[in-house]
């Protein structure tokens, strides 16, 4: 049986279309989860293609690594400690992306 991880509710932000995106700098880290745009990538672009119809996915959503220890991360937890559940690899990302016409959904992980 799979670990379940603790809880977090994701306040949504809609941003109008002269928001500069949040990117992958150093400064952001932890802080870079969002849905729709596009990808913040941590390495090059990687956006699949669907298994069924080999057609471009779109892009849904990044989850970043939201427990990053940081001064400026409110969910900062010791990455010392055992209590880090949302730390993908090393301030990874996780990239997901969906096909409309075949409802194929497709993750990526990307890490430093």
């Amino acid at each position: 049986m799979s670990k379940q991880l603790k809880e977090y509710r994701i306040l949504f932000e809609k941003l109008d279309s002269e928001h500069k995106p949040n990117n992958v700098e150093e400064d952001n880290l932890g802080l870079r989860s969002k849905l729709g745009g596009k990808p913040g990538w941590i390495q090059d672009s990687k956006s699949p293609l669907c298994p069924h119809c080999n057609k471009q996915m779109t892009f849904v959503m990044q989850l970043d690594s939201i427990e990053h220890q940081a001064t400026n991360n409110p969910h900062s937890i010791n990455a010392l400690s055992d209590e880090q559940e949302y730390m993908f690899g090393d301030v990874g990302m996780i990239y997901t992306f969906f096909c409309f016409e075949c409802s194929e959904v497709q993750s990526i992980f990307q890490g430093y």
